[in-house]
């Protein structure tokens, strides 16, 4: 049962009853007052952190890994590692909060965070530094998974969106500036600095958010699913870690198919078990809900489709266009940028007009931008790109905000802790593989192309390179069309949704 009396205190009046796993909740009202403003405030100083440290690692890891002596295959997991915790724990993560308490386990997540940080600082190798980041991936999973659903309890259902929106302002800020923040911290004061940054943002925010955010709405008499956490941690990490190492290791190697077949051992027993225990890690029957599905379906996709972008402009600007590093950071900061003008307006929107022509018109508008970065070419001008990434960035701005206000909306308020894991796991895991596949992608297309003249894609001309690009934001323009279908057709209307809801 829902601890009436915690419910109550969270919402600053009586409790209502608990709604039914796939059923659209019926509007409920947020604390009154100033309350909705700080509980931004401290959850954006969370978001803010988390997306501030992966730009300061990504501009540090060559520093550091020069500085150890490693080798990049070593020195990668220094981001795997971050990466394969948080795609694991997020689902696990919402679950405890549901159990134990938004509040608890998100101040929990910030202050282990931050303690993490400066261990990383204090790395003296490695091994002690990849650790140090798996401590960080633990952290930053319980905020992850926590954000969005202390947002969506916080604020009334008529601004959900503009709350979601002004999160997502907040990582976009976030990726903006780490960057910049870590590389003129890197050269200055040194690597270890760069880490240090986090941990006074830390000591600070986590006391303070204690004090002022409310107890959360907290499921009693129930048992944490460790059978089902477990096996989806292994089943995430087999994947991940199967299809990044699958090319260094050897496709049909054991290491690679040990992983692969991890993964699908894993997930079976994972689904099964979800089935059967009586409070799962995650409720599978929240699929049954339209809303739900389409919501969780157009993101993964909408991130599947984004990833190869991230990964494969940098080589680009670089390779292609030969332009230095300075501007090609620069330069890609303009997706970011357009998200981050994008979202606030995009949440409001949503409030007013609903949120599934809102969403879809974003996804319309990342169609477009992905399709017109198939006709790259060699000559183009530096400008042009970075004008494609803006109109990629605004259709991702206007379609985040709207999906995400719909996929809380879908789902009971008991369980916004275990949906705002798995919104997260749709990001984090969509980001990963498309990366991945893209990666792999994109090198057999230039090699090919390249008909034996060189083994290494990187080192093939740029008219060799083209094709590869092309063949992969070809895929990743698709993949958004497939999102925009599942966003228009697979989701209900607003207006019975909201029929439904009352």
């Amino acid at each position: 049962m829902i601890d009436k009396s915690s419910r109550a205190a969270a919402r600053g009046g009586p409790a209502s009853a608990l709604h039914r796993a796939g059923t659209p909740p019926a509007e409920e009202s947020a604390p009154p007052g100033n309350y909705k403003w700080i509980v931004l405030l401290v959850v954006g100083a969370g978001v803010y952190m988390a997306t501030l440290d992966s730009g300061i690692v990504n501009v540090a890891l060559p520093v550091l890994t020069r500085e150890f002596s490693a080798s990049l295959v070593l020195a990668q997991w220094v981001i795997l590692g971050y990466v394969l915790c948080i795609a694991g724990l997020l689902l696990p993560a919402g679950r405890l909060a549901d159990m134990a308490g938004r509040r608890e386990v998100f101040i929990g997540g910030f202050a282990l965070f931050g303690a993490a940080s400066a261990l990383c600082g204090l790395a003296p190798s490695i091994g002690w530094l990849i650790a140090a980041r798996v401590l960080q991936g633990v952290g930053s999973a319980l905020i992850q998974a926590n954000t969005a659903a202390l947002l969506t309890q916080a604020f009334p259902a008529t601004e959900r969106g503009r709350a979601l929106g002004l999160n997502g302002s907040i990582v976009s800020l976030g990726l903006l500036s780490g960057p910049v923040i870590g590389g003129l911290i890197t050269e200055h004061f040194g690597w270890r600095s760069a880490f240090y940054v986090n941990v006074p943002i830390s000591a600070v925010a986590a006391p303070v958010g204690w004090y002022l955010l409310r107890p959360s709405p907290v499921a009693k008499g129930q048992r944490f699913d460790a059978a089902g956490a477990a096996l989806f941690v292994f089943a995430a990490v087999g994947l991940l870690l199967g299809l990044n190492q699958g090319a260094t290791w050897g496709w049909t190697s054991l290491p690679t198919l040990a992983a692969l077949v991890t993964f699908g051992g894993a997930g079976a027993a994972f689904v099964w078990v979800e089935r059967h225990v009586p409070h799962p890690t995650i409720d599978l029957t929240l699929f049954r809900n339209r809303g739900f599905t389409a919501a969780a379906a157009s993101a993964f996709l909408s991130f599947l489709a984004l990833a190869p972008v991230m990964l494969l402009m940098p080589f680009y600007f670089i390779f292609v266009l030969r332009l230095p590093v300075d501007q090609t950071g620069l330069l890609l900061t303009a997706i970011p940028a357009a998200m981050a003008v994008t979202a606030p307006f995009s949440g409001a929107l949503s409030d007013k007009f609903g949120s599934r022509l809102i969403a879809s018109a974003g996804l319309v508008v990342e169609v477009v931008g992905l399709g017109s970065l198939v006709f790259l070419g060699a000559h183009d001008s530096a400008l042009s790109a970075a004008a494609r990434l803006l109109v990629i960035g605004f259709g991702v701005g206007l379609f985040q905000s709207p999906n995400s206000s719909a996929l809380f909306g879908s789902v009971p308020r008991s369980r916004l802790g275990v949906v705002g894991g798995f919104q997260a796991l749709t990001r984090n895991l969509g980001q990963s593989l498309g990366q991945v596949v893209a990666s792999l992608t994109w090198s057999a297309v230039v090699l090919a192309a390249a008909a034996g003249t060189t083994t290494l894609a990187i080192e093939a001309p740029p008219e060799v390179m083209l094709p590869g690009f092309q063949v992969v934001f070809a895929t990743s323009a698709a993949l958004a069309v497939v999102a925009l279908a599942t966003s228009l057709f697979g989701r209900p209307r607003d207006a019975a949704h909201r029929a439904a809801a009352r």
